[in-house]
């Protein structure tokens, strides 16, 4: 399963990567620190789920979720963010592809348990 993690914050994708790999080493994870890149391969790669984080500079995850919905690009999205404001949380719940809003720093058990979301919500059942 293809999964892009999209953060400005090269450590934070060098964690969720690593805890990732530890829950599930057939994931094919691709991190970018450059949410332009990831705007650019999201329509080239089309992963299965996207781990993105809200506050980024020049472009922020809302610009990412816009761009994805103007391009019919349905992929579920798991925000990480560091914001805990409530109405970020309702903004997000305006986005149908965005099926957790959690705060980051996320633990090795955090993404456990939004991976089995994942499997529930796509129907898919890990082997």
């Amino acid at each position: 399963m293809k999964v892009f993690l999209i953060d400005d914050q090269k450590i934070t994708n060098v964690l969720n990567r690593k805890y990732l790999s530890m829950i599930r080493e057939d994931l094919d994870i691709f991190d970018f620190d450059d949410p332009e890149l990831a705007m650019d391969a999201l329509e080239k790669e089309k992963p299965a789920l996207i781990f993105l984080d809200l506050n980024m500079p020049i472009v922020s995850g809302w610009d990412i979720l816009l761009f994805m919905r103007k391009r019919k690009i349905e992929i579920p999205v798991i925000i990480l963010t560091s914001s805990s404001s409530q109405q970020d949380r309702e903004k997000a719940n305006l986005f149908h592809n965005v099926f957790s809003f959690q705060l980051k720093p996320l633990t090795k058990s955090g993404f456990t348990e939004l991976l089995q979301g994942y499997y529930l919500l796509s129907e898919y059942k890990p082997t």
